[in-house]
């Protein structure tokens, strides 16, 4: 392999999905990162160094995230990845419905990426990670960074858009002190909906595009609304159902709420009043003596990215 410097770092954003009505299509890149320093390794070093957000839940060995996808991916291309390891900075909260896997992934292809200098196909890229995760909203944000819409073909392929959002919103997280797995996020949702609110949601979420690409704002209140996921999993996050109606109270500055991903983490939309906002929702979280902290961020329209640069 032509490695031309000693290490490299591989960046990889967090990312929301969903984003209310858009089950499974709709994503943002946010502004929190995974990093990842990859190199040589000698005989003695350790494979895996962790730091940052799941340090205690993660392991730090052959069988953490990163390395495994990276190693899949050597095989995969029939090259010998010789003995490496790498060092991670996670900024990512773990379980809370910020892509925290699809981080890994993506920085786990990265790191091949940056230790053969190849840069792969999408096509390539999304096959390497469905074989670790089998949904591409939060792939495709994390990998290709912006606003993306994404779906997969009959034949398992994938297809997305990407693009910059409009100016003029902040983006405001709040993240209580709980983990959900996606997994019970997940079987909490019924297989099958009425027709009624399959047209409620594909309204909604189009008009969700519409939203962001335009800058029209003030439609995100009603867009944000869901009747295929929100509601159900409801049961799973104390205060969640009535943090929903903050849509209703008109508080100043807010534009529209949802949960990120599978939660339990909560997406907001502000152009103004932020602390205020964060406020009514970790105060409804309080009151359910859930303890919670929040981010202001912008939207990472850059994705993956590859560099020199010492963490």
């Amino acid at each position: 392999m032509n490695r031309q410097t000693p290490s490299k770092i591989v960046r990889v954003p967090a990312s929301t999905t969903n984003l209310g009505a858009g089950f499974d299509a709709l994503g943002l890149a946010l502004g929190l990162y995974l990093k990842v320093e990859i190199q040589d390794a000698e005989s003695s070093a350790p494979l895996v160094v962790l730091g940052g957000e799941g340090v205690d839940e993660l392991p730090a060995d052959a069988n953490n995230l990163i390395y495994r996808v990276m190693r899949h991916v050597f095989s995969e291309e029939g090259l010998d990845s010789h003995r490496v390891s790498l060092r991670a900075w996670n900024e990512i909260p773990v379980t809370r419905g910020l892509g925290s896997s699809a981080a890994a992934i993506v920085a786990g292809i990265g790191c091949f990426e940056a230790l053969t200098n190849i840069e792969l196909s999408p096509e390539a890229f999304f096959r390497y990670a469905f074989a670790f995760e089998v949904h591409p909203d939060n792939l495709a944000a994390a990998r290709y960074g912006g606003f993306t819409i994404s779906c997969v073909d009959e034949h398992g392929g994938v297809t997305f858009f990407k693009s910059t959002i409009a100016s003029g919103v902040k983006i405001l997280l709040v993240v209580p002190e709980i983990q959900l797995q996606t997994e019970k996020a997940r079987a909490v949702i019924p297989r099958t909906f009425s027709q009624a609110d399959s047209v409620f949601n594909l309204q909604r979420s189009s008009l969700t595009v519409a939203a962001l690409l335009q800058g029209q704002f003030h439609l995100l209140r009603e867009s944000l609304r869901d009747r295929l996921h929100q509601p159900f999993r409801a049961s799973l996050i104390p205060g969640f159902s009535e943090i929903l109606e903050l849509q209703n109270a008109r508080i100043p500055g807010l534009l529209g709420l949802c949960l990120s991903g599978a939660g339990p983490s909560i997406l907001a939309f502000a152009d103004s009043n932020f602390a205020e906002v964060t406020r009514c929702i970790a105060d409804i979280f309080d009151r359910h003596r859930i303890a919670s902290r929040f981010f202001e961020l912008e939207v990472d329209n850059q994705g993956r990215r590859i560099s020199d640069t010492p963490l």
